[in-house]
């Protein structure tokens, strides 16, 4: 596979990830969205249990968007890129690893700074979706 094609693919599957993984605490806890849609019913594992498929969406998300910029660095096609872009989408990937570690310490259920942690990796989400937005729209 080229490397262009390589970088394209990934970086869209990597947005797609995103999507799904801020998705997935919202469908996996008892909500108005879950009750409204009907999943709700079937929770019998607890919360941070259901949440396995968050954790790996988050995983792949920080290892794909690492191969997706590293592919290019290699191969030395990064001068034709706008720049800020390339800025925006490396605070990202910053960011990215910042959110592993909060959701890391997020999957202990006698963490004590549970809500400051949430609301960290919360407001870590909103910055790494305008990154990515503004990524998409100078480079996409």
């Amino acid at each position: 596979m080229n490397t262009f094609l390589f970088t394209s693919m990934s970086g869209w599957i990597a947005v797609i990830l995103i999507g799904i993984g801020i998705v997935l605490p919202y469908l996996l806890r008892r909500s108005w969205l879950s009750l409204r849609l009907g999943i709700a019913q079937g929770f019998g594992a607890p919360y941070l249990k259901r949440m396995w498929a968050h954790y790996w969406a988050g995983y792949l998300v920080a290892g794909l968007s690492f191969a997706h910029a590293w592919m290019p660095m290699r191969a030395g096609h990064m001068r034709r890129a706008n720049m800020t872009g390339l800025w925006l989408a490396t605070g990202a990937l910053l960011l990215l690893w910042m959110q592993v570690a909060l959701g890391a310490a997020l999957q202990d259920s006698r963490l004590q700074e549970r809500r400051v942690i949430r609301g960290w990796h919360y407001w870590v989400m909103v910055a790494v979706v305008l990154l990515v937005a503004g990524h998409v729209w100078l480079n996409g």
